[in-house]
């Protein structure tokens, strides 16, 4: 997971530049000639796929990422001057080469550079305020639970700020040694202790804990029981000391904010494999929300013609990593249903923290046969397009159910919620108990690939046609 954070950027950064050249190369063509046309575009138009060409290898050659985002203003227009002499310089070498140089305008590569150096620093600036501002505080940064000791917290916060990590956005201090609760630390809230570190990791939105504990301390003996709970909850953590032999699922030696850590979590997985899955929501996204709009004209004016209320129904569920989030559904229940729940709850016919119960009272004649052939669930397409939801993952609990759970049950929250999963091929009416759902998430979880998901979505179309497992 870790990896494709750390390689968008890079990309992304390739397309800045390149955009920038292309802006670049139509102002210089408009300054030269007044307009780019006949045999000029195609002349310059050859010289335009050269020069994306050329810089592209130049890009990567140069490494001008690397410390992209520890260089301050005047750096990072020295670094820009410098890729642009490179690749003015590959530029002519290529030329000479080819004996084409007589064929092109001086004033208009000296245009190009100048007008290229320029705005490729200005939407540097902007690209690099997008990310360690903007994205840092969206629900999409990485939310990260720094573990430490009262003497040592000032030192890892400043560190980590040094470093300016893009992704990662701590939001919670947890201070061992002392009851440090409600404080904070330079500007960061302390909001657990050795006491109740656990449970505000299973009720908070966490996509990591970063451990920083020095050597010899008091502490170190109850290691391996952080490490472990946590890892319970699918929580990645990153340990900045030695291991002690720490024996878990799987673990990546790698560095964070300067510190050498050892990366323990139940599952690590491949960057390509994360962008397969993003890649595949975006396509199914797409198609589903299409058909979404093409339902709802039929099936809008049916909802509102059986109960007065929405068609659609919204609700808050948790997400990856305890986010929560608006669930779209076709509304299938009258428009009391939630404040009916509690006076059913004797009925619940679910073993465990979920409510499920047949011929529920709250559902419509319409909402039957929309939850038995799965209508209901298309505008969830919608929470897919937005990246709250995957096409396969594991079912988003209520709030009211995520309250409840215990350390372990957070685990089956480690990847994005889905609209079809394990569960609901498996004939979810006929499972009665909650564990049995869990059983499956961590399946899922523990067993994840981009061919599990394919499998998992055909099976899916064989389940919403036939009707099977659906009340």
């Amino acid at each position: 997971m870790d990896l494709i954070r750390k390689n968008t950027p890079n990309k992304s950064l390739l397309i800045v530049d390149c955009l920038s050249i292309a802006i670049s190369f139509l102002l210089a063509a408009w300054i030269r000639y007044g307009a780019v046309e006949g045999s000029i575009f195609y002349l310059y138009g050859i010289s335009f796929v050269i020069i994306l060409s050329l810089y592209i290898p130049v890009y990567y050659f140069y490494d001008t990422y690397s410390r992209f985002f520890k260089r301050g203003f005047f750096e990072e227009l020295v670094a820009v001057f410098k890729i642009n002499v490179i690749l003015a310089v590959t530029i002519t070498a290529v030329m000479f080469i080819f004996q084409e140089g007589a064929a092109y305008s001086r004033l208009f590569f000296f245009c190009f550079l100048f007008i290229n150096i320029m705005l490729t620093y200005i939407a540097r600036q902007y690209f690099k305020v997008l990310l360690l501002a903007l994205y840092k505080k969206s629900s999409s940064s990485l939310k990260i639970m720094v573990i430490t000791t009262s003497s040592q917290a000032k030192q890892v916060l400043a560190r980590v700020r040094s470093e300016n990590d893009w992704e990662y956005q701590i939001t919670y201090l947890t201070i061992l040694d002392k009851d440090m609760t409600g404080q904070k630390i330079d500007g960061i809230e302390v909001r657990a202790n050795a006491l109740n570190m656990f449970e505000i990791a299973r009720l908070e939105v966490i996509d990591g804990v970063f451990i920083h504990i020095p050597d010899g301390n008091e502490h170190i003996p109850v290691l391996e029981e952080i490490v472990t709970k946590l890892q319970e909850m699918g929580i990645t953590v990153d340990l900045s000391i030695n291991t002690f032999g720490l024996k878990m699922n799987e673990k990546v030696v790698r560095e964070i904010s300067g510190y050498n850590v050892v990366t323990f979590s139940t599952r690590i997985f491949s960057g390509r494999q994360l962008v397969f899955k993003r890649c595949t929501d975006i396509i199914g996204g797409l198609i589903g929300s299409l058909i979404t709009l093409l339902l709802a004209l039929f099936i809008a004016p049916a909802i509102k013609l059986e109960s007065p209320g929405p068609v659609f129904f919204t609700q808050v569920r948790i997400g990856k990593n305890g986010r929560r989030f608006k669930i779209y559904k076709f509304r299938s229940m009258y428009k009391d249903a939630e404040e009916r729940l509690k006076e059913l709850m004797t009925r619940n016919e679910m073993k465990g923290f979920m409510f499920k119960m047949d011929n529920d009272p709250r559902v419509t004649r319409v909402g039957r046969f929309l939850r038995r052939t799965s209508l209901d669930e298309f505008p969830q397409f919608f929470n897919v397009l937005k990246g709250d939801m995957s096409l396969v993952g594991t079912r988003p609990p209520t709030e009211m159910e995520f309250t409840r759970y215990e350390n372990r049950h957070k685990r089956r929250l480690a990847l994005k919620s889905g609209i079809t999963g394990l569960w609901q091929i498996s004939g979810r009416s006929n499972i009665k108990d909650f564990e049995d759902v869990i059983s499956l998430d961590l399946e899922y979880i523990d067993n994840w690939s981009p061919v599990m998901d394919i499998k998992i979505l055909i099976k899916t179309i064989g389940v919403v046609i036939f009707g099977k497992g659906a009340k």
